[in-house]
């Protein structure tokens, strides 16, 4: 091969891999591992996907392990709603609206997120984002019990899963999104149970989580006691911030006992006396930051422990 055969096939395969590499820039969503972000929100990509929901190691409340698919996608929050966003929006949304208790002991700023937040508080804030995304309402009710941002209750409240707005995602949709893909208790690939053991397992804890270690365990009035900003730790494999530790989020379901057989858009229980919450908290030890853990709001529950983020139905 002489001299000029070499420049011309080194100029093609140059120019092939140029035209290669700028085309999946130019169309990231070519690629099906590409993250697809829109508006704050990530893409999860669950149509005609299943996962293993639950644990047979955890808590007897997340037994069975049983089949979950979908047949949709959706898109979800990367981060908790913050303290800036949900005031900005709610003041505007509802005449008499005032803002929770957001104490700079536990946190409080436009980036910490929205705690002291009832389901209701969470249920408003999501219809009042959809009507200001010209979006539908997912939720009606009769009225609203107390004050909007003071721990309110809806009356005869409906979730309307058909319209394509904003609303807090079912246990399903949270836990497919939390684990990532993964089918270990942490979403980063561990087992609980010695884990964490060492120092540096702890550690690696401290880079996905606010949770006992680097929070509660620094003791009220010191440094990092508290919530922390979103979006301080490192995502998961789907882009999601915080899904583990922080603040424990709200989901749609009404809390009830699991059915042993595979689910399709499962919704949860059709009535109950509370609501499904997930994620675990800045308070809490790493058994209660699984993928798997799940409990709910009772009354006298430390709501300073307890925030959201909204999904919606991707059309």
């Amino acid at each position: 091969m002489n001299i000029r055969t070499l420049i011309i096939t080194f100029a093609l395969l140059s120019l092939s891999l140029f035209y290669s590499c700028n085309k999946e820039d130019d169309n990231p969503a070519d690629n099906d591992n590409a993250l697809i972000y829109s508006g704050g929100m990530v893409l999860i990509k669950a149509q005609n996907a299943s996962f293993q929901m639950g644990s047979d190691g955890g808590f007897p409340d997340e037994q069975p392990v049983h089949t979950v698919s979908f047949t949709y996608e959706y898109w979800m929050d990367t981060v908790e709603v913050s303290q800036g966003e949900y005031h900005s929006l709610m003041v505007i949304s509802y005449p008499d609206y005032l803002d929770p208790t957001w104490q700079a002991t536990y946190g409080a700023g436009d980036d910490y997120p929205a705690y002291s937040v009832y389901w209701g508080d969470a249920a408003l804030y999501c219809n009042a984002r959809s009507r200001q995304d010209g979006l539908d309402s997912v939720y009606t009710y009769t009225s609203i019990i107390g004050v909007p941002g003071c721990l309110c209750q809806l009356e005869n409240v409906v979730a309307d899963y058909s319209k394509n707005g904003y609303r807090l995602p079912t246990e399903a949709e949270w836990e497919f999104a939390c684990r990532a893909g993964a089918n270990t208790d942490f979403f980063w690939g561990k087992d609980c149970d010695p884990y964490p053991a060492t120092t540096a397992d702890s550690l690696e804890v401290d880079s996905y989580c606010v949770w006992y270690r680097n929070s509660w365990e620094c003791g009220t009035g010191y440094a990092g006691y508290g919530t922390h900003p979103v979006g301080t730790k490192t995502a998961n494999a789907y882009g999601l911030y915080d899904m583990a530790g922080n603040v424990y989020e709200w989901c749609n379901d009404w809390y009830g006992s699991y059915s042993s057989g595979s689910a399709t858009d499962p919704t949860g229980p059709s009535s109950g006396t509370w609501h499904a919450i997930r994620g675990g908290s800045w308070g809490n030890y790493a058994y209660y930051l699984r993928s798997s853990n799940r409990t709910f709001s009772c009354p006298g529950y430390e709501y300073y422990f307890l925030g959201f983020r909204c999904v919606r139905i991707a059309e």
